[in-house]
């Protein structure tokens, strides 16, 4: 399991900024804020695949329900993970897809499934890239799941989301940057996003490989 620290390629150099930081968040916060903002991505991920004729993509009616308050930092949050990750999102889609049409999922087992996936993403490190990889994967299990009948199931994944953040100690980092609100000072953005492109790729790799080695 990741211990954090380390280089984020996505996290802002804080020398670039004057000396100027985010006051620390508490993690019971972040996982309070995590459902809000785990929704609001979906609500902008999905709206994205749709302007842009994503095949085979459902009309799921909860994503579709999604109203996100527009004036709520959260929401914010929420769109700007799912713009910074657009590109590292396209490069985890195709494991995710794979790794879920290989699993029987079912209400029984969908949580075990969804740590044990969760779990490799972050068995190295903790950074603002692999946090963005785990919003992808849930949002890829809502619209898996919903394909295969199980409807009423996207409430449920915010919930997992926001409990593997406490237990696997990613909540107490995401507070320690500042809270989520920290997403919205991201800057850099292009020298460090193409590094995340790399990670990306080489870690869905490895996911891939370790999930199914198992």
């Amino acid at each position: 399991m990741a211990s954090g620290g380390g280089d984020d390629p996505l996290k802002p150099d804080q020398n670039e900024k004057n000396g100027d930081s985010l006051p620390p968040d508490t993690e019971e916060h972040v996982v309070q804020e995590s459902e809000e903002v785990f929704c609001s991505y979906v609500f902008y991920r999905y709206n994205q695949a749709v302007q842009e004729g994503e095949d085979e993509l459902p009309s799921d009616p909860e994503i579709l329900a999604l109203q996100p308050n527009k004036n709520s930092q959260m929401c914010r949050v929420g769109q700007q993970l799912a713009i910074i990750g657009d590109d590292i999102n396209r490069r985890y889609d195709l494991n995710f897809m794979q790794m879920l049409s290989e699993l029987q999922v079912t209400p029984e087992n969908a949580y075990n499934f969804f740590c044990k996936i969760a779990e490799r993403l972050f068995d190295s490190e903790i950074n603002w890239g692999r946090v963005i990889a785990l919003l992808s994967f849930g949002y890829r299990m809502a619209l898996h799941v919903f394909k295969n009948g199980m409807t009423g199931f996207l409430s449920r994944i915010a919930r997992f989301i926001g409990d593997f953040l406490l237990r696997n100690r990613i909540a107490q980092w995401i507070a320690q940057q500042g809270g989520w609100i920290a997403v919205l000072e991201l800057d850099n953005v292009y020298v460090k996003y193409m590094l995340m492109l790399l990670a990306a790729l080489l870690l869905g790799q490895f996911v891939v490989r370790r999930f199914f080695s198992s």
